[in-house]
C-alpha cells in the first residue's frame, strides 16, 4: 500500500511535535503552508522562540530548493526518515549547517558531468542526501573536476555523515 506524501509529510511534523514536547518544551504546529517552517518552540516566558521546519522521507535523502540555502536565525530543520513500520529517526541541523550543506553539493554536483558524461543543468532542485559520496562512485577522476576542498567534502559526507545530528535536539536555542 502507498501512502501519499501529503501524510508522510504530516506524520513527520507530528512526529517531531511529539519529541518536542516529551522534552518539556512548548511547542505547536504553524497553520498549514505557513512558509519557512511548521512548528514554533518557545521558552517558558514566551518572550523567544524557533523555528523548526520538519522535511519528511522514507528514503535515505529529502528534497529541498534553493530557497533552503538561505540562513533563517533560529531556525532548526528536523530531517525525519520513516523506514518500515516501526522504525524513525529525526536529524535535528540548524539552517547555516543545511545551507553549508547544501551550497557546496549542488555546486560540485553541477560541476561532475552526469551520465554520457553530459553537463547537470541548473535547478532549483536540491537534495540533502544522507550518502552524498555514493552518487560518485562510477565517476572516474573527480579530481579532473574538483579541487581538494570539494573533495574532502565528498568524502566528509559518506553515509553516517548525519549521525551527528541524530536526535539531537540541544541545536534548538530558545
Amino acid at each position: 500500500m502507498s501512502i501519499q506524501s501529503s501524510i508522510i509529510g504530516a506524520s513527520g511534523e507530528y512526529l517531531v511535535l511529539s519529541h518536542l514536547l516529551r522534552l518539556g518544551l512548548i511547542a505547536g504546529k504553524t497553520p498549514d503552508f505557513t512558509k519557512d517552517y511548521d512548528i514554533v518552540v518557545l521558552n517558558e516566558s514566551g518572550e523567544d522562540s524557533a523555528p523548526v521546519q520538519v522535511k519528511t522521507s522514507t528514503n535515505r535523502n529529502w528534497m529541498m530548493s534553493k530557497k533552503n540555502e538561505k540562513i533563517i536565525t533560529n531556525l532548526v530543520y528536523c530531517f525525519v526518515r520513516f523506514e518500515g513500520e516501526n522504525k524513525s529517526e529525526i536529524f535535528v541541523m540548524k539552517s547555516v549547517d543545511v545551507s553549508e550543506f547544501l551550497k557546496m553539493s549542488y555546486k560540485i554536483w553541477l560541476k561532475v558531468p552526469g551520465r554520457n558524461q553530459r553537463p547537470h543543468k541548473d535547478t532549483n532542485m536540491r537534495k540533502l542526501d544522507s550518502d552524498f559520496k555514493k552518487h560518485f562512485q562510477k565517476t572516474e577522476n573527480l579530481s579532473k573536476y574538483l579541487n581538494e576542498k570539494e573533495l574532502a567534502f565528498i568524502e566528509s559526507h559518506k553515509e553516517g555523515w548525519l549521525d551527528r545530528y541524530k536526535f539531537a535536539w540541544d541545536n534548538i536555542k530558545i
